[in-house]
């Protein structure tokens, strides 16, 4: 088992800093990413500076200000805690017992009866309710799914909480979209979770299947059914508001969203793509039994998603046209030009009902390449505008007071 003495407190999540940077691995020949890869993102995500320890291969994450350390040895992650009384505790899910840290034999020895009550208390707390980040995974259609479940810091369980969606691109990994798309920021400020899923791997390359069964999807693997397994997951451990569940994706991730959203209607509150669009049987076939409202953002210069369209690539004009349809919007757009950042040209068309609900939304980036768009419009990035759109509903339509 790999063993990291602590020498300073971590900062907390609050405190930290992430760095934005695009997922490149859309379309590349990548299955998970090693553990030296995974520690180095997972240190890019939770914090910013050295933690000295005595073991620098080892990984962390973290949990509010405590430090998680995963054992190499155990492949599972084991959690850190400073008690009270001045040691180090760690609690083993194996066993489902403390340990305490003795520094004089440099080893964990268990905590029995008589140890210490402020680690037992702190315990019992934490196992009631967990938050932050959390690896997990389940079974499903003989396959084991992995995910990453984001829980806000303030999350107490006294009330339901939405949730979001939002999956990776062709090739790429749930760890290191959670760092290009990090949600993990503005859902602390709005009180929602966030899944990032790992897409299947059966055929060589991590995906999602974007169409019904055809020559069009990857592998037979049942990402419906997954999605499904998810949600079913998370609302038996924790308060979940089913009338708010959201998902918006990255390239294959954005196609998956659009297909979800033809087929899980009944579940999915509105959808979000960044650099995707439908497949074109989802195209064709897709039939959504309710008004399914979609935001899509997507630059002009994006030669591997092309916005105008292309093998099996529905243009982004027909997929905006796909949804204005379906949602019952005007399809004569409301467009503004706006500006990211201090130069970079962004064209916003909003379609609305004769209600003035706005169904449909296109960011149309002007020069955008193939990645996490990085908007900076008067302080909202992707991520809140994502959100800002969301928020505005649930499965009934347009909310009363978002």
């Amino acid at each position: 088992m790999s063993f990291i003495r602590i020498v300073k407190p971590l900062p907390t999540s609050g405190s930290s800093t992430t760095p934005h940077s695009p997922n490149r691995f859309d379309g590349g020949k990548r299955r998970r990413l090693g553990e030296p890869m995974r520690f180095l993102l997972l240190a890019m995500i939770v914090f910013c500076g050295d933690l000295p320890a005595s073991e620098s291969g080892s990984n962390w994450s973290w949990h509010k200000q405590f430090p998680w350390v995963f054992s190499d040895a155990e492949q599972t992650w084991q959690y850190w805690r400073a008690g009270s009384d001045g040691n180090f505790y760690h609690w083993k899910s194996s066993d489902q017992s403390w340990y305490r840290f003795d520094e004089s034999l440099e080893t964990w020895l268990p905590v029995n009866d008589s140890g210490s009550n402020s680690a037992k208390e702190e315990s019992a707390r934490e196992e009631t309710i967990t938050t932050g980040i959390l690896q997990l995974s389940l079974n499903h259609d003989g396959l084991t799914r992995e995910y990453l479940l984001y829980v806000p810091s303030s999350y107490d369980g006294s009330e339901k909480l939405p949730l979001v969606f939002n999956f990776h691109g062709f090739g790429g990994d749930d760890f290191w979209h959670l760092s290009a798309a990090n949600m993990t920021g503005i859902a602390n400020q709005q009180n929602f979770f966030v899944i990032y899923p790992q897409g299947s791997l059966i055929e060589g390359y991590s995906h999602w299947n974007a169409a019904a069964p055809s020559s069009e999807n990857k592998s037979s693997a049942d990402d419906l059914g997954f999605v499904d397994a998810m949600i079913s997951s998370v609302s038996s451990g924790y308060e979940l508001d089913t009338d708010r569940i959201y998902a918006c994706g990255y390239s294959n991730g954005g196609m998956f969203s659009y297909y979800l959203a033809c087929q899980r209607s009944d579940k999915i509150a509105a959808i979000g793509s960044v650099a995707g669009t439908m497949l074109e049987d989802s195209y064709e076939t897709g039939q959504p039994t309710r008004p399914v409202p979609m935001i899509n953002l997507h630059g002009t210069a994006d030669y591997v998603v092309p916005y105008t369209g292309g093998s099996g690539f529905t243009p982004i004009s027909d997929v905006l046209n796909f949804w204005v349809e379906k949602n019952g919007a005007n399809p004569i757009p409301t467009i503004s030009n706006l500006t990211s950042g201090s130069s970079t040209i962004v064209e916003n068309s909003v379609y609305s009902d004769s209600n003035g609900t706005s169904w449909v939304e296109h960011f149309k980036v002007v020069g955008g390449g193939h990645d996490w768009l990085d908007l900076d419009l008067n302080g909202s990035d992707t991520n809140s505008v994502l959100w800002d759109f969301f928020n505005r509903f649930d499965l009934n339509g347009p909310r009363t007071a978002p």
